[in-house]
């Protein structure tokens, strides 16, 4: 299994509130998460920061022998943690009211993967069927799609587009959502946030990580043409391929 992850602050905002990061656990996890963070100030990135942080902590330690189902609860568990925290920190702090950030995350082995969610930011899985989304987008926008009250036209120049109805830290209570599935040696997992779905269509998505050699290879291509085609906001992305372990390798991201 080898993996990649970059971000980028693109080319108009000042700051870079996407936070993500790939890590190895032991007993051949990987662990992999994308955050957008929000609020004034510096407290989109402080946001993001700290969701990052804390998950990766609470899930430093899996145990041998995890099933799906057990991964979700602990997964939901460390996303938890992590709104208690951020919505704690931002009630102490008042230069930090309202601050939250979206999350995207997987814990992935050899066999099958989970997912986790809340906001904006994607997960999309790369099979030799194509490119398929696993997540639903958390915003008024896709409300509004779903709901036929605006089209798929419509929806991707709407000036409300960036309107999230769920984000980590901002409530006290905060549902996400899961998924469990088995994952095939040569599919790919991609997540970013937002700074790349608006900009990169899903085909442009695939395209891209099928003429690619590698994750990094991926990962710089992805961002550079979401970069070129504007760039207006953060850019984030992961990607990660599966593969045959090699004798007496284990489970993991590859170096």
């Amino acid at each position: 299994m080898k993996a990649a992850y970059k971000t980028h602050i693109g080319c108009v905002r000042a700051l870079n509130e996407d936070t993500g990061a790939v890590v190895k656990l032991n007993n051949g996890y990987t662990l992999a998460i994308v955050a957008d963070g929000m609020g004034g100030h510096q407290a989109g990135d402080l946001a993001s920061l700290m969701a990052v942080d804390l998950i990766k902590i609470e899930l430093s330690e899996l145990p041998d022998g995890l099933t799906p189902e057990k991964a979700i609860d602990l997964l939901d568990q460390a996303i938890l943690k992590a709104n208690d925290a951020i919505y704690q920190y931002a009630k102490t702090h008042e230069d930090c009211m309202g601050m939250g950030t979206t999350i995207a995350i997987s814990i992935i082995t050899w066999d099958w993967l989970v997912t986790g969610h809340i906001g904006d930011s994607r997960i999309y899985r790369i099979s030799s069927e194509g490119i398929t989304q696993l997540t639903d987008d958390h915003s008024l926008v896709n409300e509004l799609l779903k709901n036929g009250q605006i089209s798929a036209e419509e929806a991707i120049k709407h000036p409300q587009r960036n309107v999230l109805i769920r984000a980590l830290g901002t409530d006290k209570h905060v549902d996400a959502e899961f998924q469990a599935l088995e994952w095939d040696v040569e599919d790919h997992l991609l997540i970013c946030s937002d700074g790349l779905s608006n900009k990169l269509t899903s085909f442009e998505m695939l395209s891209i990580i099928h003429q690619s050699k590698s994750p990094e290879i991926a990962v710089d291509a992805l961002i550079n043409q979401a970069v070129q085609a504007g760039g207006e906001d953060n850019v984030t992305a992961i990607v990660i391929s599966n593969g045959l372990p090699q004798a007496g390798q284990e489970n993991g991201v590859s170096e």
